[in-house]
């Protein structure tokens, strides 16, 4: 079963309070046991360790860790803000009856821990809580983030400085907001923290935001002997006026198991034997490929019957994103993975539902936009690229976390479009083509040792051979 992904968890704390009769004080101490849990990791008998807690039940949390640790380790309590909330006035009163000691500044210590605001924050924090983020942030110590590191608003707006944690401990379970592409650099390691119930009990209220992991992913495996090359599809690939894109997709498609590939259009210098050129679609394939490379002006009308006039699934990318063409495929039902990165994402955007979206706004909410079309277009799978990849189908989203800067390379986007039509052509459903294909593609580089700056994306392909989900 995939991890569950909620936009809050209030709903399932208040289901704790009402079935099992825990009240929020007992989910507070196993949130700080779980805390305090991650934080001995790091800690030795010489070590130190500061936790900032804040004025609500956050900074509770912190308080309940900083006594289960104390008299073993070196532990102080940093309160830059009065407590407010009865549960973070009662736990104060108990870490210090317990012998943790206060401090009234920010002190140096070998593990910070952030227990200021948590996943409650609904408003800019002042010029006093930026100063004191920026200070702890230069610090040289270990940082964990208590459920959500501060300066992530529950609205997912940020605030201008946001704690730098190298692990984030969240409560209960994982929520929207450590997902989005702008706190990738922020959250660090993600570990979910126990309140006293199971996973599956915690969590049986349903989601529709999942997060993805490697046992996800359905490499496809030639199992069956008495085979062929027709037995694992035909991809075609077609090329634009920037040929060398098509061909990168055609690799990802031979590399990812499709038994044939052709590149529509003319054969222009050296190319790998296995690469097949064809004038027109051959009458065994079975998937499209198009967009990449593909520059306007182009001839609408042949690319229009290419794609229109035959019921294979299609890929969409790249140029196709900005045009026309994009209303009259979504229009037809037939099955459809587009794939663009988010200024792409915007052009379908005023195309399709004539707003005019801006990049800026599609990265500040990513989930809304990709739930959006998903609900409007059910028959479509929307890959939606960024640090983070969300592919979204009929009201579901799946997040891949596993992209790093090493892809952030021009054609990275044209091999994972060949991918995708590899395993369309090999009998996969297109949501699942599109999961498997996100994970391989971000996948590939585990094995690769190269420094990330010289990557190519022929990378990919050879990373490929050696994929498991170990």
């Amino acid at each position: 079963m995939m991890q569950q992904v909620y936009e809050e968890t209030t709903t399932l704390d208040e289901r704790c309070y009402q079935l099992f009769d825990l009240t929020p004080e007992i989910l507070m101490e196993h949130a700080g046991m779980a805390l305090a849990h991650e934080v001995k990791k790091k800690l030795s008998s010489k070590k130190s360790v500061l936790f900032l807690c804040g004025m609500g039940n956050n900074g509770a949390d912190g308080m309940v860790a900083a006594r289960i640790l104390h008299g073993d380790y070196h532990v102080r309590i940093f309160l830059p803000c009065v407590p407010k909330s009865s549960l973070a006035k009662r736990q104060l009163e108990r870490a210090i009856k317990a012998g943790v000691l206060v401090v009234s500044e920010l002190i140096d210590a070998d593990i910070y821990v952030d227990a200021l605001f948590g996943a409650g924050l609904n408003r800019m924090l002042d010029e006093r809580m930026c100063g004191l983020l920026k200070e702890v942030n230069a610090k040289k110590g270990y940082k964990i983030a208590c459920d959500i590191p501060s300066g992530i608003l529950n609205d997912l707006r940020l605030n201008q400085v946001i704690f730098k944690a190298d692990k984030t401990v969240t409560m209960g379970a994982l929520k929207v907001s450590l997902f989005h592409d702008n706190v990738k650099d922020y959250v660090g390691k993600i570990k979910v923290a126990n309140l006293g119930l199971s996973k599956t009990t915690y969590q049986e209220i349903a989601t529709d935001t999942y997060l993805l992991r490697k046992k996800d992913l359905k490499l496809p495996y030639r199992r069956q002997k008495n085979s062929n090359k027709g037995s694992f599809g035909h991809v075609a690939i077609l090329q634009g006026s920037k040929e060398g894109a098509a061909h990168l997709a055609a690799m990802g498609a031979f590399h990812f198991g499709a038994g044939l590939v052709s590149v529509l259009g003319e054969k222009k210098g050296k190319y790998p034997p296995y690469l097949m050129y064809s004038a027109q679609l051959p009458k065994n394939a079975n998937v499209i490929v198009a967009g990449m490379g593909l520059e306007m002006p182009f001839d609408e009308a042949s690319v229009r019957h290419l794609l229109c006039e035959n019921p294979h699934p299609l890929v969409i990318d790249a140029s196709l994103c900005h045009h026309g063409l994009i209303n009259v495929l979504l229009k037809m039902q037939k099955p459809l993975v587009l794939t663009p990165h988010p200024k792409e994402l915007s052009a379908i955007w005023r195309i399709v539902f004539g707003q005019d979206v801006s990049v800026e706004q599609i990265q500040a909410n990513r989930f809304f936009y990709a739930k959006y079309f998903s609900t409007h277009f059910p028959h479509a799978v929307l890959l939606l690229k960024g640090a983070n990849t969300i592919i979204a189908f009929d009201g579901e989203l799946f997040i891949n976390t596993y992209g790093t800067q090493a892809l952030a390379k021009g054609g990275s986007g044209d091999v994972l479009s060949g991918m995708i039509g590899a395993l369309l052509a090999q009998g996969y459903l297109p949501k699942d083509a599109a999961i498997s294909a996100s994970l391989a593609h971000a996948l590939s580089l585990k094995k690769i040792k190269e420094n990330n700056f010289s990557f190519t994306p022929l990378d990919i392909c050879k990373g490929l051979k050696w994929l498991s989900k170990k």
